[in-house]
């Protein structure tokens, strides 16, 4: 994984760049096909703008961006925060949509309860049991 870090009409200090570095490393854990990062960092009036650019190995392309007033630091953690949810939800559709296997299971399970209460008896005599 590879993390470029740029800064546009700011001045971004070397504790910047180590703090937001050590935040997206950990995105590695949830999503380890990341390939490269780019971090941009500007002040846009009274705004500190902090975006994040994500390439995948299976051909995605994210881009978070965060506008805040506050400070630079608050921007980097909410749109880490941000590009997390986005990288969540393509792990999600990589893994399948037909659903997980739990909820197979609990489908599967429920249809053979209801097949062996139809065979053995009416709803009736079941629910009187």
């Amino acid at each position: 994984m590879r993390i470029t870090i740029t800064a546009k009409n700011v001045k971004v200090t070397p504790m910047m760049k180590k703090y937001a570095e050590e935040k997206l490393e950990k995105l590695e854990r949830y999503f380890n096909r990341i390939q490269t990062i780019q971090v941009i960092l500007n002040q846009d009036g009274l705004d500190h703008v902090c975006e994040i650019n994500l390439h995948t190995d299976t051909h995605n392309h994210l881009s978070a961006v965060v506008h805040h007033r506050e400070d630079m630091h608050a921007a980097v953690d909410l749109c880490i925060d941000k590009a997390y949810r986005q990288l969540r939800k393509v792990k999600e559709k990589l893994k399948g949509h037909k659903g997980t296997d739990k909820r197979k299971k609990l489908v599967r399970d429920v249809k053979r309860v209801t097949t062996r209460i139809r065979r053995e008896s009416t709803y009736e005599e079941a629910k009187n049991e």
